[in-house]
């Protein structure tokens, strides 16, 4: 084949490597809070929010215990769970939390107060709605503007919340309703939001599921991508074992188009072309042979007084057998 040919196929290889589509694995799901769940009430925005910020995120499909995440590092993210933890699983989260990770718990009406009574903290999430004269549209969708926590407060004006709960406890919170709120009649000024510590770790309570749903995720966007800064840890663990009704619906891929930009084709076309100009100059062959014979005094090998002499009789045209009866003679 004609050389030419032959680069013009390898320039064309190249490439089509480069800028071939993309599959990546897709997954869905009509779960309510689970990650793979695109709809309203799903979290995969906020889960798009967190990778994008550099986190790792790590579905969690089976009981923590067979998932062993005790011996895991980074934040465990609990989202509206309806499933009971057992006393294995509990044990999973103490360890992790002794190991001085974080454990954020967005609850409202589920079973996250099951693992605060078990943890034996003194704060527990209210099982009676909240309401406030504060609100958007009608008075489910409540807002709550202060916001204790400094770096929680970043940018951010309000947060949207849809039939919240309140956390009920003995010290102050991150974010509060309006002083006029109210829960099983009892008027007050109630936190949406909590941190309290366990052993070397914390765990971070949030009284609304909603706050991090699609459906609100554009109005509460900012306070979202505080609370990625704020929970820290390198990769978020997101529970979905714990959601009764999960499934996969689709199981699927995505492809994504990779374009170079023109000033980087022009680029890798004009290097290609001068190593192929280099090497039908010789220029790799030239280059090699000045670089072996420094490099291969490196490599030689040492030889022996009498491999010398034989070498040197070779040449000389001398007889090799009185070359080696002189040396033994000599002591050679």
């Amino acid at each position: 084949m004609n050389k030419t040919i032959k680069y013009l196929v390898l320039i064309l290889l190249i490439f089509t490597l480069i800028t071939m589509p993309l599959t990546v694995p897709l997954f869905k799901s009509s779960t309510q809070y689970s990650m793979f769940n695109t709809n309203w009430d799903g979290i995969s925005n906020f889960v798009k929010l967190a990778h994008g910020e550099g986190k790792r995120v790590a579905p969690i499909f089976e009981s923590f215990d067979m998932a062993n995440i005790s011996e895991n590092n980074g934040v465990l993210v609990i989202v509206g769970p309806n499933m009971t933890f057992t006393d294995a699983e509990i044990e999973q989260i103490k360890t992790f939390l002794e190991r001085g990770n974080t454990l954020f718990i967005a609850d409202d009406f589920g079973t996250g107060n099951g693992i605060l009574r078990a943890l034996n903290l003194s704060v527990s999430i209210s099982n009676y709605p909240l309401r406030d004269f504060f609100y958007e549209k009608d008075d489910r969708i409540i807002v709550s503007v202060r916001i204790e926590d400094p770096l929680l407060a970043r940018n951010v004006t309000k947060i949207v919340t849809n039939e919240p709960s309140a956390v009920l406890v003995t010290r102050g919170g991150e974010a509060y309703t309006s002083k006029v709120a109210m829960i099983n009649f009892q008027r007050k000024q109630y936190p949406l939001m909590t941190e309290v510590e366990y052993a070397k770790g914390r765990v971070v309570i949030l009284a609304d599921p909603d706050i991090l749903i699609n459906q609100l995720y554009g109005e509460n966007e900012p306070f979202l991508r505080n609370l990625i800064e704020y929970l820290g840890g390198d990769t978020f663990y997101i529970d979905e074992a714990h959601h009764p009704d999960f499934n996969l619906y689709t199981a699927g891929t995505v492809t994504i188009t990779r374009l170079l930009p023109k000033d980087m084709v022009i680029r890798l076309i004009l290097v290609i072309g001068i190593l192929i100009l280099l090497r039908e100059l010789g220029i790799f062959r030239v280059v090699g042979r000045l670089l072996w014979k420094p490099v291969s005094r490196f490599f030689r090998r040492k030889e022996s007084p009498e491999e010398l002499a034989l070498a040197l009789a070779r040449e000389r045209g001398w007889d090799e057998k009185e070359v080696v009866e002189m040396l033994e003679r000599m002591g050679g």
